[in-house]
């Protein structure tokens, strides 16, 4: 097909095109390997086929919008299949009547399969730049300015245009490619819609057939060699980082476990991150696989209430800050320009609730949190920068051991009156009933604690409490960015544990839960760690208890984050639950397990409050109120708290109330 002369220019254009391409991947990779904490990659082809997966499978678009998931994968698929493509056309020009598998059952298949998926990515491309550019759906803007920069916006923007452009051009010439060629050597049963296109060709001059043929194969594979240098550049590159990203996932034992800081390390000079270049490569590479979906931003509970944060805007922001600063990361030239004034806002970094629906959602393995959760870890031990009332918490925590700042020698009087064993005491006990700060010094939280002992006690269980020897896991601490005074917590609680034989500890806190389970195994304290929801079911299963089923009326649970999202619990609470009701029914609320909404108080905020937008617990709440069930059954002390403060400002008193699941089979065993 192509003259001598053509091919010479071809192959001068490809090895003009591999070349370029070469220094632009690697000047982007150059970019990655800039920050700290550097990907093993031997680990990561390790992983090969979870990558190897989501790439073929596009299996992670459909756990939210389902159809338009469904969209994106035929485009993905299509030019996917026309990475195979590309070359038998190549093969084609060179190659004197070249035809690739000719008059074969594999060979009509694969024109069946490139004539279907050229419509079909032409179609969903033309949806996407409809739906972005025309309709201007709401789920791909952020709401308020502030959170993307003007360039991101604007890069944004255009990248998505020119994206979109170079795919319809390029399949679409491919198409008409194929169209001419039908009309040249007659009909191709295998290729239904290029033969339908062809027919409006069949008056043209034999001439302008193969001159059109000629035109439309040259500009197909002419826009690749020319698109090829700018892909590491253009949100396009999400369809390899994205699978590389997934690959390259580091193995947390929970959501908002991150590695802990060596405040040993003489030489170590920055806690947290305060620029582009203090994150980890694995965080670089999240900015290079985002899809700029904004799956993430609809999740978030302080994005959907009206706050200043969008986790979708700091990837978006992340990309196009590698980009504009390209050269300088890739020669290792030090780009000292604070997050906050790029990425997100001081407001946006304590706006966040640690409920790690971010990452849940992400269809390529981005983890926004953990950016929040080293950036907070900056502004709080080197910048000094945090809300008043965090400082506040701090000082109860240190000072008493607990951020209610209650007198530790009052951790045991929610015990009385009740036949509650101490450590101290026993010695041994095959189970620690961790009852936290929130169980022994909140007035519903001690309920609580009551509830648990008084099903242990029925059940014959082996336990014992710490009493006055327990003190705060470090959670809030470590959420909030304050690293320091919870590995201080962490090791006060090791040695309290060494002093004593247990088997597992129980605990109807989820924060306590994976704070002990996954934080603690961080800095090498392996316990053997359950909820009560879990406990409870235990006992159930094991007959050591048998509730009796009493309630009549429906009920709606509430999922919380660090139980559900974060330890992958959620069929427990739901079992235990079921043993209580006699006529009445669980009735789930419009976001449930995987996708339940935060009740506001994680990530620390339930010591201070960001009073921009709505509180995110009515909004919790009134998804509550909308099922007309008549009970909240939580599994978490600072869900009930959040909750019941929900129930009580919406003005929702006579029509909803809020009790733990514990409390609910302790009253069964009467």
């Amino acid at each position: 097909m192509l003259s001598n002369l053509e091919k010479i220019i071809f192959v001068l254009l490809a090895f003009g095109s591999f070349g370029a391409s070469y220094v632009t991947f690697g000047k982007m990779f150059k970019v990655i390997m800039s920050g700290t904490i550097p990907i093993i990659w031997k680990d990561v082809f390790k992983n090969w086929k979870a990558g190897f997966a989501v790439f073929f499978t596009q299996n992670t678009l459909f756990k939210t919008r389902p159809f338009i998931g469904f969209v994106h994968a035929l485009v993905a698929w299509g030019f996917t299949l026309y990475l195979v493509v590309n070359i038998v056309d190549v093969l084609y020009g060179f190659i004197p009547n070249f035809k690739f598998l000719p008059d074969s059952i594999i060979g009509d298949i694969y024109r069946l399969f490139v004539d279907t998926f050229s419509v079909l990515v032409l179609v969903g491309v033309l949806y996407l730049l409809v739906r972005r550019f025309i309709i201007k759906d709401d789920r791909l803007l952020t709401k308020d300015p502030v959170m993307l920069s003007d360039k991101a916006q604007k890069g944004m923007l255009i990248d998505s245009l020119l994206v979109g452009a170079f795919i319809i051009i390029h399949i679409g010439s491919r198409f008409l490619s194929a169209s001419f060629e039908i009309a040249i050597h007659g009909p191709d049963r295998s290729q239904p819609a290029a033969n339908f296109v062809a027919s409006f060709w069949s008056n043209m001059p034999m001439e302008t057939l193969h001159l059109s043929e000629h035109i439309t194969w040259w500009l197909a594979l002419g826009l690749i060699l020319a698109f090829l240098p700018y892909f590491p550049f253009s949100k396009h590159a999400h369809l390899f980082m994205g699978p590389l990203n997934i690959m390259a996932a580091v193995d947390r034992r929970s959501m908002a476990a991150i590695e802990t800081i060596d405040f040993e390390n003489e030489e170590l000079e920055q806690f947290g991150a305060s620029n582009i270049q203090h994150l980890p490569q694995t965080q670089l590479l999240d900015g290079y696989a985002c899809i700029q979906c904004s799956r993430c931003q609809d999740a978030c509970p302080a994005y959907e209430t009206g706050k200043e944060l969008s986790p979708s805007a700091m990837e978006i922001n992340k990309r196009y800050f590698l980009n504009e600063n390209v050269n300088s990361l890739a020669n290792g030239e030090s780009i000292d320009k604070a997050l906050t004034e790029w990425m997100l806002t001081e407001e946006a970094a304590w706006s966040c609730t640690t409920c790690g629906y971010c990452v849940e959602v992400c269809p390529v393995g981005n983890e926004p949190m953990i950016d929040i959760l080293r950036a907070r870890q900056d502004l709080v031990m080197m910048e000094s920068k945090f809300p008043k009332d965090a400082m506040e918490t701090f000082e109860k925590m240190e000072n008493y051991g607990n951020p209610w700042g209650l007198s530790p020698q009052d951790r045991e009087n929610w015990m009385e009156g009740f036949d509650v064993p101490l450590m101290r005491e026993k010695k041994n006990a095959d189970v620690l009933y961790w009852a936290g700060c929130s169980g022994a010094y909140d007035s519903r939280g001690r309920d609580i604690s009551q509830s648990v002992a008084n099903i242990m006690n029925e059940a014959g269980v082996d336990y014992a409490c710490l009493g006055n020897e327990e003190t705060c896991t470090g959670d809030s601490a470590r959420r909030i960015g304050n690293e320091y005074l919870f590995q201080t917590m962490a090791e006060q609680n090791k040695e309290t544990f060494d002093q004593y034989n247990f088997k597992k500890i129980v605990t109807q806190c989820p924060h306590c839960f994976t704070t002990l389970k996954n934080d603690y195994a961080e800095m090498g304290i392996e316990l053997d760690v359950v909820h009560h929801s879990q406990f409870i079911d235990e006992l159930i299963n094991e007959k050591k208890i048998q509730p009796k089923p009493y309630i009549d009326e429906d009920i709606t649970f509430h999922d919380p984050c660090y139980l559900g999202r974060h330890n992958n619990e959620y069929d427990a609470p739901r079992n235990v639950l079921q043993s209580v009701l006699k006529e009445g029914k669980i009735k789930e609320m419009e976001q449930s397990k995987s996708e339940s909404f935060c009740c506001g108080a994680g990530g620390g905020n339930m010591w201070y409050e960001i009073k921009t937008g709505d509180r995110i617990n009515q909004n919790r709440v009134g998804q509550a109120v909308d099922t007309n069930a008549k009970t909240i059954a939580a599994a978490c002390n600072f869900c009930n708290i959040m909750l019941e403060d929900g129930v009580k400002t919406t003005g929702n008193e006579e029509n909803i109330k809020v009790i733990d699941i514990a409390e609910m089979v302790s009253k069964s065993l009467g």
